[in-house]
């Protein structure tokens, strides 16, 4: 059959290789994962994850900020010059957001606290400007090892996040520091994480060319329109994203909060496994169309390699009984089952999006992306409201898992529009 062909003659592929190199790594991280949330969730209260989250949201949406997106554009240029300013102003600007950010929760603190109605948020507040520079330094050195096709230093990140991250989150809950250990251990596998991939990758760092300032003053120019569309629509993705934890949180106790970010933490989890897919497609597909060649069956491919792959786990987990996951979590996580299977439709459509979330830039169609994902983000919010107007946490997402699968499924036509458009101008 023409299909599994095709799979034997990419099996032995660059493509192939370096993808089961990162899905490797984001298995083992999964395994990690696995053994470490019982002992987690039976250390912390689902108060406490909420709490937790409610700072990763707002977190999560301000490290978009910190790079002003050019670090997306680092793998783009044939010219290592150009990559290389990009990097540098990456990295420069993610110094300069960390730092006006110090400032600011030095200045406002207590209105922040007071905005969000959490006072256990001002435990964590204090911690966002060293997250943010993690983060950011990540997101920066993440697409430079793309560039490179350093992959085995991104496996290593993953991992060494995994590790350090869980292990710590667990030693700290073990000796009662139930209020910062969530987020010590977050940042401390983080740095742990960022520290062990630099060691491994540190060969490709030679390749950067010095500190060239007219030069990062031209790319700044050149790949404005990641600043300019990328981020607004990155932005309004963060947000749509960690929305739910965010609004929700002006309406429900935290321990309703708790029990749904757990999902979403799990959740994005497994979104590392379309990040790792993300991270080769990106340098494929680029290549590609620099060398003006067709990318209809690559992503044809891809698409069938998920329903053949990922699929079955969504439908297993879809049949899991819900006391299979209170047995697996505690007592305290009841309903966590429920939560979960209401939001398999759309994670697993999310699965491939992100996974070809660069096709929009590479045809410079950041304009009418950001226009779909403000149409996402009203829709959700919509949904949200609805549930939290009747005061049901159960029917407000219900009704965002509903919206968010509707139109990441139109996200993923639009994206094989686009596509067969660029192969079809191949062939005048």
């Amino acid at each position: 059959m023409p299909f599994f062909s095709h799979i034997k003659r990419l099996y032995a592929s660059e493509f192939i290789k370096f993808s089961a190199v990162l899905l490797s790594s984001n298995a083992i991280s999964q395994v990690i994962g696995i053994v470490a949330y019982p002992v987690i969730t039976r250390l912390y209260a689902p108060e406490l994850f909420g709490e937790f989250n409610l700072f990763l949201s707002i977190a999560g949406i301000l490290i978009l900020l910190t790079t002003g997106r050019y670090e997306l554009a680092i793998v783009l240029p044939e010219s290592e010059k150009k990559a290389t300013a990009l990097f540098h102003l990456s990295l420069l600007l993610t110094v300069c957001i960390s730092f006006l950010f110090f400032i600011l929760i030095q200045l406002f603190d207590k209105s922040i606290i007071s905005f969000f109605h959490q006072e256990q948020l001002a435990l964590l507040l204090p911690y966002l400007p060293v997250y943010l520079l993690l983060w950011g330094v990540w997101r920066t050195l993440n697409n430079f090892f793309i560039r490179q096709k350093k992959y085995y230093s991104l496996s290593a990140y993953n991992i060494s996040q995994s590790v350090a991250g869980m292990g710590i989150k667990c030693f700290f809950g073990l000796k009662g520091f139930f209020s910062l250990g969530l987020l010590w251990g977050q940042l401390l596998g983080q740095f742990l994480a960022v520290t062990v991939s630099v060691v491994l990758g540190r060969s490709s760092f030679k390749r950067l060319k010095p500190w060239d300032k007219q030069e990062i003053i031209a790319v700044a120019k050149t790949y404005s329109n990641f600043p300019k569309f990328q981020l607004p629509q990155g932005l309004l993705n963060g947000f749509s994203d960690y929305l739910p934890v965010l609004l929700l949180s002006f309406y429900f106790e935290p321990g309703k909060i708790g029990l749904f970010s757990l999902v979403l933490t799990i959740g994005f989890a497994l979104m590392l496994f379309a990040g790792s897919i993300y991270q080769t497609m990106f340098r494929k597909i680029s290549e590609q169309i620099q060398n003006q060649k067709k990318i209809m069956n690559d992503c044809l491919l891809f698409v069938k390699m998920c329903l053949i792959a990922m699929l079955p786990f969504f439908i297993l987990i879809m049949f899991m009984p819900d006391r299979f996951f209170t047995i697996l979590l505690g007592l305290k996580w009841t309903g966590f089952g429920f939560y979960l299977k209401c939001m398999l439709p759309w994670l697993f459509l999310e699965m491939m999006n992100i996974s070809l979330l660069f096709i929009p830039n590479l045809f410079f169609r950041q304009k009418t992306a950001m226009i779909i994902e403000i149409i996402y983000v009203a829709s959700r919010i919509i949904a949200l409201l609805s549930g939290a107007y009747f005061r049901n946490f159960d029917l407000a997402i219900g009704l965002f898992s509903a919206v968010s699968a509707l139109i990441t499924a139109i996200k993923l036509i639009w994206y094989f529009r686009l596509v067969k458009k660029y192969d079809a101008t191949l062939q005048l």
